[in-house]
């Protein structure tokens, strides 16, 4: 199945839930992680290398379709000359993220902005909605728009490399994403993330046929936005409704997970968020009750005034009603 906006359209490049990181969360507690941090500038741009899954030879196939090889091909040569002209700190690294590094938030901290927060429901692509939300005028938050990022815990930028077309993937496909996500973090933890500070975006979107958003020779000038990649684990057990999770556990950690990007996007200064439905794809997650992990966490009172907006967009297939439970849930939620 092919989803816009659920995570990696194919689930085979990825290990199955019990050969991941084999954390299991009991309420109050939370799994040991590796400690990666700070990431290290690299001295020149790393060659992408596709991962050790898909296919008969372990490899990652390239795209069948003529079109996605050359967008493919035309954003990695973009991404270089992008980088190799821009001035911007952190357009060539990201962080690893973790509990250590996004501690639990202090409102009693200098840096409280202590403001109301809109939340918002809508339809749509994840950069477009961060784009417009970059211009929407009055804001007191001076760091670009925060994305999540719907992560492949096992291959930087899941499938892109094979033309698929779920949300990490049209990410990659637009921006200087993929330049962040080096190898040596992965596979990623079960409570580990990837903050990448500045991610220039300079094409259009797949209704626009990813067309470039300005000249080549100004490409470098297009707007940034700051990237949270969180990895949902994959096909966690359900019951035989699909609605909730049968393991307590996964509960616990999608919760975990989430309290991990808003902490990683205070910690750092974003006022503006754009999320959405994580692990609500191929991933199966379940849709109703990942929407109320969310309503969970927003309404703990430690991320009470630490956010202007906070906005969920979803890109649903035809067979798919998470915008419709999603807005049920949240939209207009008064935090």
């Amino acid at each position: 199945m092919t989803g816009l906006d659920g995570q990696s359209e194919n689930p085979d490049l990825l290990s199955p839930p019990e050969t991941a990181s084999g954390f299991s969360l009991t309420p109050g507690s939370e799994p040991e992680v590796l400690q990666k941090y700070p990431a290290q500038k690299p001295n020149l741009l790393e060659k992408r290398r596709p991962g050790n899954r898909g296919g008969k030879s372990k490899g990652v196939s390239k795209p069948q379709n003529i079109a996605m090889q050359q967008v493919i091909s035309t954003t990695l040569q973009a991404a270089r000359e992008i980088l190799s002209r821009s001035e911007l700190e952190g357009t060539r690294f990201g962080y690893i993220v973790n509990r250590w590094t996004a501690p639990v938030l202090d409102r009693n901290s200098v840096e409280y902005p202590n403001v109301a927060t809109v939340v918002r429901v809508l339809q749509g692509d994840t950069y477009d909605r961060a784009l417009e939300m970059q211009d929407a005028g009055k804001t007191s938050d001076p760091m670009p728009v925060c994305v999540l990022n719907f992560a492949n815990a096992f291959v930087p930028g899941g499938g892109w490399l094979n033309g698929a077309r779920a949300q990490e993937e049209q990410l990659c496909y637009r921006s200087t994403l993929i330049d962040t996500l080096h190898t040596r973090f992965y596979p990623l933890h079960d409570l580990e993330g990837l903050y990448s500070p500045n991610v220039i975006v300079f094409r259009n979107s797949v209704e626009n046929e990813y067309s470039f958003m300005s000249a080549h020779n100004k490409l470098h000038l297009n707007p940034t936005v700051s990237v949270i990649s969180m990895a949902a684990r994959s096909g966690p057990k359900l019951t035989a409704d699909g609605s909730t999770y049968v393991d307590l556990a996964q509960r616990y950690l999608m919760i975990a997970k989430m309290k991990l990007i808003l902490r990683t996007a205070a910690h750092n200064n974003h006022r503006r968020l754009v999320l959405g439905a994580i692990g609500c794809g191929a991933f199966r997650h379940p849709t109703e009750e990942v929407a109320e992990c969310w309503y969970e966490v927003l309404m703990n009172k430690e991320f009470k005034g630490w956010f202007e907006r906070i906005h969920f967009v979803i890109r649903d297939s035809p067979t798919e009603n998470n915008l419709g439970i999603f807005r049920e849930v949240l939209d207009g939620l008064s935090m």
